[in-house]
């Protein structure tokens, strides 16, 4: 599966659902990470569906970030024949304390990281493989570039220097690495405002 094959599968949904130039109009969209990737390819070959775009934590990504990325999440993960996958990935995810998340929400990411199985680098292989910085280029609709504190807070802030029509908002002083889980009413308002904006 490639960033395309997702895009696709999105603009599928979102036909059936009476969306689009011969339906009910164009929606705006609010992707994370993976869904950064998504989102603006979704906008480039579906500009009839895409409004606006909302794309915090924008995996806009150099060769040398790539490449550094591709030896630690590139490729099939040894899920079944790796004994101390699972109790690694329960450390990381489960014991270690990140900024007032509760024990019982991480206990839930963990759960959720280990439901695609054996499936769980399809998404990290397509973004690594996808050339964000092109697409980018040939985004019309208005973006939303929301800096968060955590690994793709910089990537997103570049970005502003490739996209045609960014709005660039730092929240990354007050939102933590975990801005989704402590402060979702805080990205809720920014991107509203930006969605509610003319």
């Amino acid at each position: 599966m490639k960033i395309p094959d997702y895009a696709g599968a999105m603009a599928d949904l979102l036909d059936g659902l009476g969306y689009g130039q011969s339906g009910s109009g164009p929606i705006d969209i609010v992707g994370c990470h993976t869904g950064t990737l998504i989102g603006t390819e979704l906008a480039v070959a579906r500009p009839d569906l895409v409004r606006k775009l909302a794309l915090p934590s924008l995996a806009l990504l150099t060769a040398e970030e790539r490449a550094k990325l591709k030896t630690q999440f590139g490729g099939p993960q040894p899920i079944l024949t790796d004994a101390d996958l699972i109790p690694r990935i329960w450390r990381q995810t489960v014991m270690t304390e990140s900024d007032g998340v509760t024990p019982e929400r991480r206990l839930e990411m963990f759960t959720e990281r280990l439901r695609s199985g054996t499936k769980s680098w399809f998404g990290p292989e397509a973004s690594l493989n996808y050339d964000c910085e092109s697409r980018l280029r040939l985004v019309q609709q208005p973006v939303l570039l929301l800096v968060l504190d955590e690994m793709l807070g910089p990537n997103t802030r570049r970005a502003a220097d490739v996209v045609a029509h960014p709005t660039l908002v730092d929240v990354s002083d007050r939102a933590g690495h975990s801005a989704w889980d402590v402060a979702p009413e805080l990205l809720a308002s920014e991107i509203r405002s930006f969605f509610d904006a003319p």
